[in-house]
């Protein structure tokens, strides 16, 4: 009786057929890099400047959709393309954060300081 017990349990525990052989291997999961958005440098400005960068990332799955925080009063950035536009007002420093999403969701970002200054004479 003993036999019979030992040799039904060795039948129950082999693997059946190419699915018990997948089912024992890990899944793998491919984790694309976050975009990395390019540092523009500081960007200096007069008052009522106009004004045209081009933000630009690499890594991730395109396409991007771009957003910013904090930009000088007068500019904004096209969220299709990056391009930060506009004409200056007002003055002072500001700390401007650009992020680049991915198509996966991820995402990077930049940050770095707009300085406006104010012309004794803006229209001289």
């Amino acid at each position: 009786m003993a036999v019979l017990a030992v040799g039904l349990a060795a039948v129950l525990a082999a693997p059946v057929g190419s699915s018990a052989v997948a089912a024992a291997q890990p899944a793998v999961t491919t984790v694309a890099a976050a975009p990395v958005v390019a540092f523009p440098g500081n960007q200096v400005n007069y008052q009522y400047d106009s004004v045209r960068l081009q933000m630009s990332a690499n890594g991730g799955a395109t396409p991007y959709s771009w957003s910013a925080a904090s930009l000088p009063t007068g500019l904004t950035i096209n969220a299709s393309t990056g391009l930060i536009s506009g004409l200056l007002r007002g003055s002072g420093t500001r700390t401007v954060t650009v992020t680049a999403k991915d198509a996966a969701g991820a995402t990077g970002s930049t940050t770095f300081t707009w300085r406006v200054i104010r012309d004794a004479c803006p229209r001289c």
